[in-house]
């Protein structure tokens, strides 16, 4: 019975991953750039962060991680990500809602959408907290 249990539960675990895990898959490991930060970014915020029509100066067409990680804000003073501190990054501010707290303009992010799920939410913070790894 416990061999058939972690059979399972690797397998959810494994097809998580492979989805765009949740904070509870996350939980268990690291937050994959790749496998779990990509697929988020790309579902609800490349389409207004595209070559020429880059709202608030970010493209994160076709490189995301180079474009985020360790780049200064054009709207705040802030690093866009900055690895280890979610709360001085500002991706992870204008998704929270508190961008406007640290100087820098607009509304919580996505734009004219719901915001993201706490979950999703959740995954992004930890991959910064655990160093924002181009993984």
């Amino acid at each position: 019975m416990i061999r058939q249990f972690s059979f399972v539960l690797a397998a959810v675990i494994s097809t998580a991953h492979t989805q765009g895990a949740s904070f509870e898959e996350t939980s268990f490991g690291i937050v994959s750039f790749e496998g779990d930060v990509l697929p988020i970014l790309n579902s609800y915020c490349v389409m207004c962060h595209l070559p020429g029509v880059e709202q608030g100066g970010l493209s994160l067409y076709p490189d995301a991680w180079s474009r985020l990680v360790g780049n200064p804000s054009v709207q705040s003073s802030l690093l866009r990500v900055d690895p280890g501190s979610p709360d001085s990054s500002y991706l992870y501010l204008k998704l929270i809602g508190t961008g406007e707290s640290v100087g820098g303009s607009g509304l919580q992010m996505p734009f004219q959408q719901p915001s993201l799920d706490p979950d999703q939410i959740e995954t992004i913070r930890l991959w910064i907290e655990q160093g924002a790894k181009q993984n």
